[in-house]
């Protein structure tokens, strides 16, 4: 993996922590259903950081539902 996708990992793993730190169902259901999985592990996030549609999906879910409800 390059340097840039090392980061994106890091990235993924804090924005995943951060919705499950939320404690809000309906968010991590978004979250889990059309994202990141629930439980991931590093292959999942290895996959979503090399994967630039991927990453750019995950970025946009992420503010969509922090955004949305205010976080």
């Amino acid at each position: 993996m390059t340097e840039l996708q090392k980061t994106r990992v890091e990235l993924l793993k804090g924005m995943h922590n951060y919705i499950v730190n939320l404690g809000d169902e309906s968010i991590y259901g978004a979250w889990i259903l059309t994202g990141i999985p629930d439980s991931p592990d590093e292959d999942d996030f290895r996959f979503f950081a090399t994967d630039n549609e991927e990453w750019g999906y995950i970025c946009r879910l992420f503010a969509r539902l922090t955004i949305e409800k205010g976080f």
